[in-house]
């Protein structure tokens, strides 16, 4: 047997000769190609009606149909019950392999690589597959196992050698939901505005479908800048005068811009023009410092007893405020009555653990979560499983007395990386994070991403100013407001302003940055801001203590403070464990940090 060439010119020569032979044999094979095969998939939950060339044919909701069409151009037409959904005219050439038609890209598509290696038990998967949500049509080659699970063995042939490759194209669970996450997290805010509109079209009654619009064009607004947020903003909030989370929506815009003053007048004059309104006078009162803001609740209580809008209107300033034994009551009225009460389980169960109640918080926390992860379709809510490991003190899963988080990180764990979840959770909580099993998730993750902040966080503001400089408002997702605001105030009392700014905005924190700087310069109490909640009061005053530190003056009341706000372990705790407290500036010369 002879030794392989090693000459660079003569391995670009034989390449070039498999390739004019590649192309010999594709421009033969064009010729004797008369028509492809077009997979369509139906991502919705309803019915469509196709017409694409001669074929016409109903796809029944969540279905696919494969069939022969001619090559060249395609007009497809796309009817729903309430009417055209889509109309368009695609190119189907000659190339090998099948071509993807995806109802408006609602259908959660993507396409693999599977390595079947002889001294591997089971297959291997591309941990980055290609995502194919979000358009509507896409030539996507050979595909070994269409819409189908691969198996997790197959029969090597002689010929494969030690390993082969097949490729799949799958499905993810979820639906639209999942294709719309997917382009948000992949920054694709466009191809998700219009994914949601074209859904809103095709699920008019679906209010889900109207949130995820309006929510897509917001932040592709805010990509534009501010400005352009704010107008969006704005015409989303004459557009729907009577929906709560818009009217927050356009005060937090005009919060970032520094503009609080404006919305406060603009509600004053609202109420007074309409003093009958409820969601006017809620909304008045939230910008209302205290105890003007109480009171204007109470009132309105007193007139419209048992309201649900009020009843969280008032549970929340409670909380704000840290009166936990007056917002108790209201949250455990909510947790009878009110449907909407799944938003405010987080609420009721840092109430319980400020009372000296954490084993029932658990408890609470536990009962809800488990029922919501036996769905086997929808995955738990990342916020709500760091909400139960941050209540009972960690993130282990082993033993039978973790069973509860063991089946919360399952459940939340679904379609992401191996191991990511229980990596990212113990970041939040400041525990030893395996770093094996952190390289082994892809960089480009959101919740890669943010357990290497938390984990920079863990050793000195420095280390997490690398990490946080090039996080953006999507990949902040998966970072608390606390964590935003902490490390805001930290970097604009070392005198980075830009990087302050910039984690203010991408972290959602309601505060401005004219408020940051008024309370690090003494102008503003931290307690007159009323839409803060105990992490992030705590985040301020660690930073005021730290300031203190650095004027060379006494600070142990201030940083007594901050262990009493904070209630449950999370970056301000991890900064207090870890951060080394600063020098005052008169330090002498050669006096070195610890």
């Amino acid at each position: 047997m002879s030794a392989p060439s090693t000459s660079p010119l003569r391995g670009w020569l034989l390449l070039g000769g498999i390739g004019v032979c590649a192309l010999g044999i594709a421009a033969s094979t064009r010729t004797l190609n008369t028509d492809a095969k077009v997979v369509f998939v139906n991502g919705l939950d309803v019915p469509v009606t196709v017409t694409a060339g001669p074929a016409h044919f109903t796809l029944a909701p969540n279905a696919h149909h494969r069939w022969q069409l001619p090559i060249g151009p395609l007009e497809v037409d796309i009817q729903g019950k309430q009417g055209r959904l889509a109309q368009e005219t695609v190119f189907v050439t000659g190339e090998e392999g099948l071509f993807v038609y995806n109802v408006l890209g609602a259908a959660p598509l993507y396409t693999t690589t599977v390595t079947y290696s002889v001294n591997q038990n089971s297959k291997q998967s591309d941990a980055t597959p290609q995502v194919l949500a979000g358009t509507s049509f896409r030539h996507v080659g050979r595909i070994d196992y269409m819409l189908t699970e691969p198996p997790e063995r197959i029969t090597m042939r002689k010929e494969d050698g030690r390993s082969t490759l097949r490729t799949h194209l799958g499905r993810a669970k979820g639906g639209w939901k999942s294709s719309y996450g997917w382009l948000m997290a992949l920054h694709r805010t466009a191809d998700a505005a219009r994914l949601a509109e074209g859904l809103w079209k095709a699920l008019p009654e679906t209010p889900e479908v109207e949130y995820a619009a309006n929510a897509a064009k917001l932040l592709a607004a805010r990509e534009e800048g501010l400005l352009a947020s704010l107008a969006a903003a704005r015409a989303q909030r004459d557009a729907h005068p009577e929906d709560m989370d818009v009217q927050r929506l356009w005060m937090h815009d005009m919060r970032r811009a520094d503009r609080i003053d404006d919305v406060r007048a603009h509600y004053q004059a609202a109420v007074e023009r309409e003093p009958g309104s409820l969601l006017l006078g809620i909304l008045l009162a939230r910008l209302e410092p205290e105890p003007a803001g109480t009171e204007r609740l109470k009132a309105l209580m007193r007139e419209h007893a048992g309201d649900l809008l009020l009843r969280r209107a008032l549970a929340v300033r409670h909380t704000r405020q840290q009166r936990w034994a007056e917002a108790l009551p209201l949250l455990e009225a909510m947790e009878q009555e009110d449907p909407d009460y799944a938003r405010y389980l987080s609420t009721h169960a840092e109430t319980l653990v400020a009372l000296g109640r954490r084993k029932e918080a658990a408890r609470k926390l536990s009962e809800h979560l488990l029922l919501q992860s036996q769905d086997k379709e929808d995955r738990l809510d990342l916020e709500d499983v760091r909400l139960y490991a941050r209540v009972v003190g960690h993130a282990s899963q082993e033993g039978s007395a973790n069973e509860v988080m063991r089946q919360l990180v399952e459940s939340a764990q679904k379609e992401r990386p191996e191991g990511v979840v229980a990596v990212w959770l113990e970041a939040s909580l400041g525990q030893h994070v395996d770093a094996e099993k952190l390289r082994a998730v892809p960089p480009e993750h959101g919740l890669a991403g943010a357990a290497r902040v938390l984990m920079a966080l863990a050793e000195e503001p420095e280390f997490a100013a690398r990490a946080a400089a090039s996080v953006d408002f999507l990949g902040f997702r998966q970072l608390d407001t606390e964590t935003g605001i902490l490390l805001a105030a930290e970097f604009e009392r070392l005198g980075d302003a830009a990087l302050a700014v910039k984690l203010l905005d991408v972290s959602n924190a309601d505060l401005g940055y004219g408020e940051l700087q008024d309370v690090l310069s003494g102008k503003l109490p931290v307690d007159a801001i009323t839409t803060l909640d105990w992490g992030e009061r705590a985040a301020l005053h660690l930073v005021l203590a730290r300031q203190l530190d650095a004027r060379g003056q006494d600070s142990k009341a201030a940083y007594a403070l901050v262990k009493k706000e904070a209630l449950l372990p999370g970056a301000v705790s991890i900064a207090l464990q870890n951060w080394d407290h600063p020098k005052p500036s008169h330090t002498v010369a050669g006096d070195t940090m610890p």
